[in-house]
């Protein structure tokens, strides 16, 4: 079954607008731009869409590609001060020449829907955090759409990114699941991947995942467009498509996090 990650997104979308109408809530998402990347731009479109379709304004600021670290980091700080912007997002890949740990630190966690400052990330890995990542929060809706008990299930995770190996990997493991990392110098990949009930592939390397590394049935989620989808989703049972898959749920998240984190900092 190929996973319908726009219908899902509409779902989480619709809950979290009458979510922000039942608060009553003025929300507004500050969006952080660098360099003018075209992935990144396109991807900001849409959760600009998104986030006013639902009643949250949006703010984009965009800045040169040689900026430096400290002063992009000024300019961070000064956009956190403005009351208005009740979340900050800061759109990722970062030039190469900047230290990106040290701005995503600038954002207060209270302000972090996409839990990317260390402080919010320590939070998630101490599991006390009131909201996912939004790559583990799709991860989490496709795996409850397909119904199944995790505890005991095998995972093979590709990559071990901030975005999404990382934090989808400790999660499934508080699931219950055994997980198995792959990454650059794991030797022979698919003697993991085969065994996999789950696999989640979040490297951006088309056909790093094929065919004859996933068994019968076993449940595929590609973040970065690194499975051969045509073949492998006549094994899957349930598998994620390159577009119109994960893409549309992860925005959904960023918005459904910015609410909770707003009805936490709530009289």
């Amino acid at each position: 079954m190929v996973i319908d990650g726009r219908k899902i997104a509409e779902e989480i979308l619709e809950e979290t607008k009458n979510e922000i109408q039942k608060s009553g809530l003025k929300l507004k998402l500050a969006a952080v731009l660098v360099g003018g990347h075209a992935e990144s731009r396109k991807f900001l479109k849409l959760k600009e869409i998104a986030a006013k379709k639902i009643g949250i304004d949006f703010r984009l600021y965009e800045f040169p590609a040689n900026i430096t670290t400290q002063e992009l980091h000024k300019e961070i700080t000064n956009i956190i001060k403005v009351k208005i912007n009740s979340g900050i997002i800061i759109e990722l890949p970062l030039p190469k020449h900047i230290n990106a740990q040290y701005i995503l630190n600038a954002v207060p966690e209270e302000k972090d829907p996409d839990v990317l400052s260390q402080k919010a990330q320590g939070v998630f890995f101490a599991n006390r955090s009131p909201i996912l990542p939004p790559a583990v929060e799709a991860v989490r809706v496709i795996l409850r759409h397909s119904k199944i008990n995790l505890k005991g299930k095998n995972c093979t995770v590709f990559g071990y990114g901030l975005l999404v190996g990382k934090p989808v990997s400790h999660w499934l493991a508080s699931q219950g699941t055994t997980v198995s990392i792959v990454n650059e110098f794991t030797p022979n990949p698919a003697d993991l991947s085969r065994t996999a009930d789950i696999i989640v592939s979040g490297v951006d390397k088309p056909n790093l995942v094929t065919a004859d590394m996933v068994k019968d049935g076993a449940i595929v989620i590609d973040f970065a467009k690194d499975v051969d989808f045509e073949k492998v989703a006549s094994k899957a049972s349930f598998i994620t498509p390159p577009i119109g898959g994960v893409g549309p749920i992860v925005v959904a998240a960023v918005l459904k996090n910015l609410i909770i984190l707003a009805n936490k900092k709530a009289p």
